[in-house]
């Protein structure tokens, strides 16, 4: 992991603040409150940083690597000596193959998996809203950890609820994984173009094993419902929400929170299961505790977010599959669930193969 920041910073990550819990007395507060902050460095590059790195990273590479973009992988095939990558345009032999396609490669990896018969395992779907108000509400806590991962367990069912990839000063956004749209949220260094409001997900993990078993699918439906009543994202005032009322687009033009993202007013009980609307209901009010304010009227809701994560693929300690020299890699395994995790699992691998030379 320090690795991959000393990457990072070496290529337009220079000046960037790293942030840190170790030491910090909203740990406390937290506990207090029976919130739990887990223990986390977070480096702020910001999506418009991140676009640098990635430039001065392919422009160093772009002339001892060989790209091929726009070049979609059909499958890949095992062979005597190696592997052959057939893609629409043409195949790719070698003898070594590490596939990281991804968390929205998920569908072709498992197709992958079964036609090579590698073993794989159910994993979870994380389910929940983007959360937008205030900058000031959060502040005290942006300020000092940038984003703070909080996990909350609900009295009612028992169930783990927690905080993810908090943007302070920034925008929600729309995302599309395979024709889904769903919300998400981006933030930047810059700050011309940082804005009043914070953002982050509420989200809650549910797993299936038997006899359900697709997770994802599950999420899928879920999202594709929110689709079909708001042709989109959804969204909804808190309080609209509590009084058992849709939120329409005079109500959101009279909420004090300006939203970030132009989405379709509605009623999210309509789409959520309830079990994880409550869930995130009662996390509201427990972050209100150390965030007075979180649980205002005009705090936004927009739904739904779904983190889809790849089956678990059955991989050694070098990420090796059960075939020799084929590796997965990055949130495709569905091991990893992070850039920075992604990017070390890359690194790992890559060492293991330069020790094979």
């Amino acid at each position: 992991m320090n690795y991959v920041d000393g990457v990072n910073m070496s290529h337009g990550g220079e000046g960037t603040k790293l942030y840190t819990t170790a030491r910090s007395d909203f740990k406390r507060k937290c506990l207090e409150n029976d919130l739990h902050l887990l223990d986390a460095s977070v480096r702020h590059l910001g999506t418009d940083i991140n676009y640098v790195v990635l430039e001065n990273l392919f422009s160093e590479l772009q002339d001892r690597v060989d790209f091929r973009f726009l070049t979609p992988a059909l499958t890949v095939e095992k062979l005597d000596d190696g592997y052959r990558v057939v893609t629409e345009k043409e195949n790719f032999d070698c003898r070594y193959c590490v596939i990281s396609a991804g968390r929205s490669g998920s569908k072709w990896m498992e197709t992958v998996c079964s036609e090579l018969d590698i073993s794989t395992k159910s994993n979870r779907v994380d389910i929940g809203v983007r959360v937008e108000l205030p900058a000031s509400v959060f502040s005290h806590i942006t300020d000092e950890l940038y984003e703070s991962k909080i996990v909350y367990r609900t009295h009612g069912y028992n169930d783990l609820v927690r905080t993810f990839c908090m943007n302070p000063r920034g925008i929600v956004v729309n995302e599309n994984t395979n024709g889904i749209v769903t919300v998400n949220g981006h933030s930047y260094e810059d700050p011309s173009r940082q804005t009043d409001n914070t953002n982050f997900a509420l989200l809650v993990a549910k797993h299936f094993s038997e006899p359900f078993k697709d997770s994802n699918g599950y999420g899928e439906s879920i999202a594709r419902l929110s689709n079909m009543l708001g042709g989109g994202v959804m969204i909804q005032r808190f309080g609209d929400l509590i009084a058992g009322r849709r939120s329409t687009k005079e109500r959101i033009g009279e909420s004090f929170v300006v939203p970030t993202l132009e989405a379709t007013p509605g009623d999210l009980s309509l789409v959520m299961p309830k079990r994880i609307l409550d869930g995130i209901i009662e996390m509201i009010y427990a972050l209100d505790k150390i965030a007075p304010g979180t649980a205002n009227y005009d705090t936004l809701l927009y739904g739904v977010e779904v983190k889809f994560y790849n089956m678990e693929v059955a991989v050694d300690e070098n990420l090796m599959t059960s075939f020799k020299d084929l590796f997965v890699i990055g949130d495709c395994s569905g091991i990893t669930h992070s850039l920075s995790h992604a990017s070390a699992s890359g690194v790992h691998v890559a060492r293991y193969i330069a020790s094979l030379s």
